[in-house]
């Protein structure tokens, strides 16, 4: 028996703009979106997202788990398309196949990652690609992505997942950032 999402995914993955229109139809299959509606609309006034449906996990790691299998040849593309439309669940995806392909994904991740997003979302990010079994970068590395605050916000965040004795000044030095980052700051500095 398929659900939704098998039918969506039967038809494949469309190419060019189409492509985005059917990753948003495959984030809201199911009843997640439904029951989370009222409070997505709430959420998404103060993200800077284009969009945020609400998708469960399950469903991400699904649609994530099909673009890697049947389409891994476009996921490159894919990544910038969902970057330029940044909706929350885009952004999702976007930790996911990065975290699930070859290749450097702690750089994928900082040099995509070039405006502000929600926090939550980024240390999401991170974390599937940390999970991936990929170690946390060194300082020279994560310095070395320090060309705009941004990054330097990203590698603080990076450097917290595993605070290392040659992660303090760079988690020190950081831009400052939200009540959220400082307390992640705090933290980090005082384990």
């Amino acid at each position: 028996m398929s659900d939704d999402l098998d039918s969506l995914f039967d038809g494949g993955l469309p190419k060019g703009r189409k492509v985005l229109s059917f990753l948003k139809t495959a984030y809201d299959c199911g009843s997640q979106g439904l029951v989370n509606r009222s409070i997505t609309d709430k959420v998404i006034q103060k993200s800077g997202l284009a969009f945020h449906i609400g998708t469960d996990d399950p469903t991400m790691r699904r649609i994530a788990s099909w673009v890697l299998t049947h389409h891994e040849d476009r996921i490159d593309d894919l990544i910038k398309r969902l970057w330029k439309r940044c909706g929350r669940e885009d952004v999702k995806l976007i930790g996911l196949l990065i975290a699930n392909t070859e290749g450097d994904a702690w750089a994928k991740m900082l040099s995509i990652v070039n405006k502000g997003i929600p926090l939550d979302l980024l240390l999401e990010m991170a974390e599937e690609i940390k999970r991936s079994g990929r170690a946390i970068p060194s300082a020279e590395f994560l310095l070395s992505w320090n060309k705009s605050k941004i990054q330097m916000q990203n590698s603080m965040l990076i450097a917290s997942l595993d605070m290392r004795d040659e992660h303090i000044e760079l988690v020190r030095n950081a831009p400052k950032g939200g009540e959220l980052y400082e307390r992640i700051r705090m933290r980090s500095l005082n384990e």
